[in-house]
């Protein structure tokens, strides 16, 4: 049995899901809705809670704001979970590789399958329209590797939930609870995105200061760990060097001081901060002249 799990502000686009769930599914499931709209937990907090109710021998963590259109999806994940061993998290977007200066799954060679919403996001109305359909799929395949995932939709056995349950006491809000998830379970087991599934979600995320606080403390917790990616990838000096602009940019963008800014990067890169600050300096005196 699937056991799936939500964490709910508007109980009237949860059930838009849960009704897509129940004509979609294809096995024996449960619903486990946590209503948050009194408690205001974060979401490490919420599907810990909930998941630790659940009878199901998997867990499907799913955002309220999602519609499924494809039949029996819960039959094929539990069939390919069943019959590899090594299999951790299932998802429907995730990248190959993380950096150092983690920035996003989605900046790294990436896999989605996903219709995202752009218009719908601002009303509750089903429009299909208003939705931008992003696949990546290079190697053409049902089931693709990779290490950490999205969390519009997280599919995991349960036992492997209670080994590594959600960090609720480094991550107290909305972001960077799925890419920690996902990321420990990788150091133990085999993450994959699934295309076998169409999957319309009705929001977009928004990078502001608090992402920004909770990619810090991402890239803080696996500092040891990062960077990690799938066999058949490396990243380069360059690599870290072109991300740790990135990430310096989305500082400044947030309001962060260049000092702050500095620091951090400082203590994320430590040796490797020194050549990103020297070239920083000399690009600043080039464009002087």
């Amino acid at each position: 049995m699937i056991s799936i799990i939500t964490c709910s502000i508007k109980p009237d686009v949860c059930q838009r899901m849960l009704d897509s769930i129940s004509e979609t599914i294809g096995v024996k499931y449960e619903v486990i809705v946590f209503d948050n709209r009194e408690k205001k937990y974060g979401i490490c907090k919420a599907y810990n809670e909930a998941a630790s109710e659940a009878n199901g021998d998997y867990l499907c963590f799913v955002h309220e704001d999602i519609v499924i259109k494809t039949k029996f999806w819960g039959k094929e994940l539990v069939n390919f979970a069943e019959q590899t061993s090594d299999c951790g998290a299932i998802g429907v977007a995730g990248g190959k590789y993380a950096h150092r200066n983690f920035l996003t799954w989605a900046v790294s060679d990436h896999l989605i399958n996903i219709f995202d919403g752009i218009g719908s996001s601002k009303q509750n109305d089903f429009i299909e329209d208003d939705l931008i359909y992003h696949y990546v799929n290079p190697n053409n395949e049902i089931f693709s590797k990779a290490v950490c995932l999205d969390g519009v939709f997280l599919f995991v056995e349960k036992k492997k939930w209670k080994d590594n349950k959600f960090d609720e006491e480094t991550f107290k809000g909305f972001h960077f609870y799925d890419t920690d998830f996902t990321f420990a379970l990788s150091q133990e087991y085999q993450n994959y995105v699934y295309f076998g599934m169409d999957i319309y979600h009705f929001s977009v995320g928004n990078i502001e200061r608090i992402f920004c606080e909770n990619m810090y403390l991402f890239q803080k917790k696996w500092k040891n760990k990062l960077s990690y990616c799938l066999p058949e990838y490396k990243v380069s000096f360059q690599d870290e060097l072109k991300m740790a602009n990135q990430v310096f940019w989305l500082y400044k963008k947030n309001a962060f001081s260049k000092v702050e800014c500095f620091k951090r990067l400082y203590k994320i890169n430590d040796i490797l901060f020194f050549v990103f600050f020297l070239l920083k300096i000399i690009k600043n005196r080039l464009v002087l002249r």
